[in-house]
């Protein structure tokens, strides 16, 4: 893979692609999002819903951020189940029409935090509750890593996916998801313990001097790529 190394924006502060990337990838996201939806305008009904930010992956389980958890939304959609990954933010504000389940998964959003430990429970609860006929809603802060993680889980456990597989299928519908690294090696190793073979590769990008899953550089190529377009632009001004 060949190296591609970008020079801070200001010199001496340190901070390098690694950080500079941070403040721009909301910007990124914005742009690769309003790309991806129009890509993806025509996608089945049964990947999408009317209500913004609440991204449907199968019939039965939704994805979200916390600001979109509505329960007005929620009884719209029949949602039986909810699963709070965020023990930041107080408890969801739930249905009194639907009395939903409530489940509250203890993770931090960091690299070095056990989220494995909550896959068997909480894939084994989504998948219940679909069996019985119900829609699972799962959310964290933003509906990006952790709670992604746990859909990616499911996904790999209940649904036959690898975790390629998996990851493709939640991004081209809720293109923002990111996993971090930390979530990715735990999934592999998830992936391993259940199929026996690993679909995903960690490999080294030099720009943040660390190793990210092979199915995300494609992404930090991008960034890459529009941070300098960033940097062009502040530069003509």
């Amino acid at each position: 893979m060949q190296e591609l190394i970008i020079a801070p924006l200001v010199p001496g502060n340190g901070g390098g692609i690694n950080n500079v990337l941070q403040k721009v990838v909301v910007a990124y996201d914005k742009e690769n999002i309003e790309s991806e939806n129009g890509k993806n305008s025509q996608a089945g009904a049964e990947n999408s819903t009317p209500y913004p930010g609440l991204s449907r992956l199968t019939p039965s389980l939704i994805l979200c951020g916390a600001a979109a958890v509505v329960p007005a939304y929620m009884d719209k959609l029949g949602v039986s189940c909810v699963i709070n990954v965020a023990p930041e933010l107080p408890d969801t504000p739930l249905s009194s029409v639907m009395n939903p389940l409530y489940l509250r998964v203890n993770a931090q959003d960091r690299s070095e935090v056990d989220l494995a430990k909550h896959f068997d429970e909480v894939a084994d609860l989504i998948e219940e509750v679909r069996l019985n006929g119900g829609v699972s809603l799962i959310h964290c802060v933003a509906g990006v890593s952790r709670s992604a993680s746990l859909c990616l889980a499911y996904l790999i456990k209940h649904a036959g996916m690898s975790l390629r597989e998996a990851y493709t299928h939640v991004q081209s519908i809720r293109p923002q998801v990111r996993p971090n690294s930390g979530f990715f090696q735990q999934l592999r190793r998830y992936e391993q313990q259940l199929r026996g073979s690993c679909s995903v590769e960690m490999v080294y990008f030099a720009s943040l001097d660390k190793e990210i899953p092979d199915i995300l550089e494609p992404q930090y190529r991008a960034m890459e790529d529009f941070y300098q377009r960033y940097r062009s632009s502040l530069r003509k001004r």
